[in-house]
């Protein structure tokens, strides 16, 4: 490819600052596209035909205006002053203009929208018919290579003829040699007045064949390369002219010609952005009923009489406009704090996508570091679509805290791989249990036998087995007691509890009031729990006491005898409170080991008083009110728990005083 020719004080690239911070700085929406043949403007009619401008271009609301046959800097400043930043003040800028003859191109951006990044002009080789420019744009928001835009702007040779076709085929021939030299991916628009007549016409061909090297390979998103344009069967996009009889120095011709076109390379219909949007690709104006006359000709247009008129007055072309969708843009926090969370317990990952519509639909994945789980697959996010709820979880494992760098994969050019700092304090779940050293989650409590008025209140305690700090508390949340004749209750009814070191303890009384003396009464007494509520909390184990009580209709005796007990028992110990030392008397029925042991209402070991084997019979064992260090345990409440063969259970309470 011969050199391009290079003109001075224009820069051939740009160095582009980074915009866009993961999750930061809003992008632009998608791109609006106007090329505008506007006539040798200014020439002596440029003030004139300015209010039709702004008449034509206000409701298109475009973000870049390309025009052709734009003769000077002055009608760049007065089409920049008089048209667009009279129609949205200070909003626009006009790339730099380079003079080469009367048909030259320009371009004007709204700064807002897109990045001026650079441009150059050159004639094509083997010709000096007319400059063909080179804009490089980029949205705003978006900092990767890959979203640069690039739009070429020219004007061919008009007429027929073959000396005119062979003087387009050169021209052609030059931008596709110049736009096969861009970065592989470029993303590129050819656009302006081809002035082509036919699809057949070797220009034409030259811009949409397939070569060796296919960077700069054109398509046509209206697919209609081959028919001759002068037909009627085209009359919904042709684009010149909108007038038959016409004002001095215009075409004329009625709108019988497409010689206003897109073409974009073909990375800009792979689905993903930029893409070019083919539905929103119009002849401005053109309803398709004007062949071959005036726009202003009945019927009217959906625009409006006064729309035709504006594009009628204005010049010998319409205008043409296309929206260029935007990639995808990844949005998440950099950090996610799960705080602190029970083993399973998760918190939700917001990720967005805040390209606004119709930007591409941003596809992800997610992995998770070890510790942590996240969901599999690929996911799916409209533009400005509300934020996709991911939970990110924590595993199985060792408590304690926790971090790591999950990382996001997507298709955001600026951003494909983001991560997301994770931490959590993680507990295990709570151990519910009826012993604070065992996993025990049935037991006894026997109330013994008693005459009427010899039962006391028995405690039943609820433990959080080997809690820690790096252990989830217990919530205690019911307590139920059902059979017995309804003679079992809980002192002062249940009360939830949320259980740590200490356990949670219930008083549970028997009612002997009319009791059928000598008959067994048995309940149970069921606890419902659950991990506190925290993320990750679940149901624990439930637990169940069975009540026993016995009315009896006499003297129950306690001395010794020649003849094995017929039921293991614990007496209330005497003298009680404690002052000294007290006697604490039982009967084993069965051969077997027991253990008696002193808890504080804790339900805190204090000593074992016993643990051995036994022969069934009657025995008696002092405590005097000392721990199992030999230090003298402090006054309070204390309980006394037998636990022997053919028992879990049995207790007896103990007040000590000093």
């Amino acid at each position: 490819m011969a050199p391009e020719r290079w003109f001075p004080g224009v820069a051939r690239a740009c160095a582009l600052a980074l915009v866009f911070a993961f999750g930061v700085a809003a992008p632009a929406d998608a791109l609006r596209i106007v090329n505008y043949n506007i006539l040798n403007y200014p020439g002596s009619t440029g003030p004139t035909r300015d209010p039709h401008f702004r008449t034509i271009l206000a409701p298109l609301s475009p973000d870049v205006v390309v025009v052709q046959e734009m003769q000077s800097q002055a009608g760049v400043d007065e089409f920049l002053g008089s048209v667009l930043n009279t129609l949205e003040p200070g909003e626009w800028a006009a790339a730099p203009f380079i003079n080469g003859d009367d048909t030259d191109n320009a371009l004007f951006y709204k700064p807002a929208k897109v990045q001026f990044l650079g441009s150059w002009a050159f004639y094509p080789p083997a010709t000096s018919l007319r400059l063909v420019n080179c804009y490089r744009l980029k949205p705003v928001g978006y900092s990767n290579a890959s979203t640069e835009l690039r739009i070429y702007s020219q004007h061919l040779k008009a007429s027929t003829g073959s000396s005119n076709v062979n003087a387009r085929l050169a021209e052609a021939t030059g931008i596709r040699d110049s736009m096969n030299a861009m970065p592989p991916g470029t993303h590129a628009i050819l656009l302006g007045d081809f002035n082509i007549y036919t699809g057949t016409e070797p220009a034409f061909t030259k811009l949409l064949e397939s070569q060796t090297n296919n960077v700069g390979r054109l398509y046509d998103p209206l697919n209609a390369p081959l028919i001759t344009w002068n037909t009627a069967s085209l009359a919904a996009i042709h684009s010149q002219c909108p007038c038959l009889t016409c004002p001095g120095g215009f075409a004329g011709g009625g709108l019988d010609d497409r010689f206003d076109m897109f073409l974009p390379t073909y990375n800009m219909n792979d689905g993903s952005g930029p893409d070019l949007i083919v539905s929103s690709y119009i002849p401005v104006g053109n309803d398709g009923l004007h062949y071959n006359g005036n726009i202003t000709d009945p019927p009217t247009i959906p625009e409006g009489a006064a729309y035709a008129n504006a594009l009628w007055s204005a010049s010998d072309h319409l205008p043409i406009r296309v929206d260029v969708m935007l990639p995808a843009k990844l949005g998440a926090p950099a950090a996610l704090a799960l705080g602190t969370v029970i083993v399973g317990g998760s918190a939700d990952l917001a990720v967005t996508n805040p390209a606004p519509a119709p930007a591409d639909t941003l596809d992800y994945t997610l992995s998770a570091p070890g510790g942590f789980d996240a969901p599999g697959g690929t996911f799916h996010l409209l533009a400005g679509a509300p934020p996709d709820l991911r939970p990110v979880a924590t595993t199985a494992g060792s408590p304690g805290p926790r971090a790591g760098d999950l990382v996001i994969a997507s298709n955001d050019p600026d951003v494909p791989s983001a991560l997301v700092h994770l931490t959590a304090d993680v507990l295990d779940h709570a151990q519910p249990s009826l012993d604070s050293l065992a996993a025990v989650t049935a037991d006894l409590i026997d109330f013994g036998e008693h005459t009427t008025g010899g039962f006391q209140t028995m405690p039943a305690r609820v433990h959080n087995r080997g809690y820690s700090s790096l252990q989830a508390k217990l919530s205690v949340e019911s307590g139920a007691i059902t059979g017995g004749a309804g003679r079992f209750s809980i002192a002062g009814g249940f009360s939830p509890a949320l259980v740590a070191g200490v356990a949670a303890t219930y008083d549970v009384a028997f009612d002997d009031a009319g009791a059928t003396q000598d008959s067994t009464y048995e309940a149970t007494l069921a606890f419902g729990s659950s991990d506190e509520p925290l993320p990750g909390a679940t149901a624990r184990p439930g637990l169940a006491v069975t009540l026993r009580a016995k009315p009896a209709s006499g003297t129950v005796a306690v001395g010794g005898g020649p003849l094995a007990p017929s039921a293991t028992v614990l007496y209330a110990p005497f003298p009680n409170p404690l002052a000294g030392e007290s006697t604490v008397r039982f009967d084993l029925a069965e051969r077997g080991i027991a253990r008696l042991e002193v808890f504080d209402l804790t339900g805190r070991r204090v000593v074992t008083l016993a643990d051995r084997a036994f022969e069934p019979g009657r025995y008696s064992v002092r405590w005097n009110g000392r721990d199992a260090s030999g230090s003298a345990v402090g006054p309070g409440i204390y309980f006394l728990r037998l636990a022997g063969p053919g028992l879990r259970a049995r207790f007896a309470r103990l007040a000590v005083v000093r």
